[in-house]
């Protein structure tokens, strides 16, 4: 394969600039600027490919391909893993730019398939390749190696992820595969992969009903034994329960009689103490109503026992379990004592790495970015900065900070209103040592480096 020209990035007014070039253009084997694959590149916007413009200074043959607002994926790639969506966004904007290509007769040849190449819109994962008119490799080869670079990259929690990945994986193995068939069969998959996860999250939502269930229906452990009893005292309580409603539905019937028959009585004047019969009557149903009563009370109070004794186990229960150790629970530090001794004071060395903080403000309020645990990007897209500055200024990845033998570098990550050090532009993706004092400037936010 061929060899893979070096970058360089430039800076003219509000756009930036990816410089592709190649000293021995006028030399055998040099790309003729008439070949139609220069014209069809440079007179065509193909989508899918970073807009480019050609010229030649002094012998040398320079491509500048603008990549205002976009990042490098291997910028990416650095920051996060990737999921189902954006494998399936880069590798199907892979697809989709050769089949444009073919169109206006180009056999993408000339398409370098590499991370470092290779910019992303990063609020949607879209790619833009770079097309080099003086480049000549293997399509088949280079796809292949590109998508085994992603999948070293692949979210591993996302399932409906490593399916593709394997998939892709395994189809790309076969040495007679077609790019075109990868968009089937990604388009394929992602239908199967609804299929699995909108039947994963029926299961989900089955067992976290159960998990409900069981969480709200909790009964506390209880032996063989003690299950025994309990029913035996259950099936106990309830058969007196039973004898007493009876007893009071008796009594109750025998009342109603007794004054049915005294009724009968006095008005046939069979004879007879009607008030007697009368008084029996009263006495038996007040029977009644107390032994009913009688019977509440004492299911009130049984009900209220059994309540008491479940919530018993249940601390019991929980005590048992706050009595084993557990390596997730910190350990309590030890108490000191009152005159304990808190050692030497320890000298200064000169290799003591001293605090580094970049401090500024903000829209009335202190801004302080630490640079302790290097590399860090700064941008206002949560996601792919690790820290977020929340001002329109601000580019999504606007620099990085890296330690290089125990020193500080800025880097500007192709920021559309550039990073400045004290006052002067840096130059896109070129490191800059940062001295105590400097000033950095990211839009309008300035910054100083302690």
């Amino acid at each position: 394969m061929q060899k893979i020209p070096d970058r360089r990035f430039e800076r003219s007014m509000n756009h930036n600039y990816m410089i592709l070039s190649r000293r021995d253009f006028f030399e055998t084997g040099g790309m003729n600027e008439n070949d139609y694959r220069v014209k069809m590149l440079l007179e065509n916007n193909i989508k899918g490919l970073l807009p480019v413009t050609h010229r030649k200074v002094n012998g040398e043959s320079r491509y500048y391909y603008e990549i205002n607002s976009l990042q490098s994926l291997d910028r990416i790639l650095e920051k996060r893993e990737l999921g189902c969506d954006e494998i399936k966004m880069l590798l199907m904007g892979c697809v989709r730019l050769f089949e444009r290509l073919e169109e206006y007769l180009l056999d993408g040849s000339q398409v370098i398939i590499r991370p470092e190449f290779i910019y992303i819109n990063v609020e949607c994962m879209e790619p833009y390749f770079v097309c080099y008119p003086d480049y000549e490799g293997d399509v088949r080869l280079s796809f292949m190696e590109f998508t085994d670079e992603l999948l070293t990259r692949i979210d591993h929690t996302d399932k409906s992820a490593v399916m593709l990945g394997y998939q892709v994986y395994r189809y790309t193995r076969n040495p007679n595969f077609v790019l075109s068939e990868i968009r089937t069969m990604m388009e394929h998959s992602a239908a199967d992969m609804i299929k699995n996860n909108e039947q994963h999250e029926y299961e989900q939502l089955e067992d976290t009903n159960e998990s409900s269930k069981a969480e709200y229906t909790f009964e506390p452990y209880k032996s063989d034994e003690e299950n025994t009893a309990y029913d035996e005292c259950e099936k106990q309580s309830c058969a007196r329960d039973i004898a007493g409603c009876v007893l009071c539905v008796v009594i109750a019937l025998c009342a109603a009689a007794i004054i049915v028959a005294s009724r009968v009585m006095l008005l046939f004047d069979l004879g007879g103490n009607y008030e007697l019969y009368l008084y029996g009557a009263i006495a038996m149903a007040l029977m009644a109503a107390a032994l009913f009563l009688t019977g509440i009370i004492r299911k009130v109070r049984y009900n209220r026992q059994i309540e008491e004794l479940e919530e018993m186990q249940e601390i019991q229960s929980v005590k048992k379990q706050d009595d084993l150790p557990s390596v997730f629970s910190p350990k309590e530090p030890d108490k000191e004592p009152a005159n304990y001794f808190c050692g030497e004071t320890v000298c200064l060395q000169s290799d003591i790495v001293e605090e580094r903080v970049l401090r500024g403000r903000i829209d009335d309020r202190e801004l302080n970015i630490p640079l302790k645990n290097l590399p860090i990007t700064v941008g206002k897209l949560a996601g792919v900065s690790d820290f977020v500055i929340n001002d329109n200024t601000v580019s999504k990845m606007h620099a990085r900070f890296e330690e290089h033998d125990g020193r500080v570098y800025v880097y500007d990550l192709n920021s559309t209103n550039g990073t400045l050090k004290n006052g002067e532009l840096i130059g896109i993706e070129t490191p800059t040592r940062l001295d105590a004092g400097d000033k950095i400037r990211l839009g309008r936010i300035s910054l100083t480096y302690c």
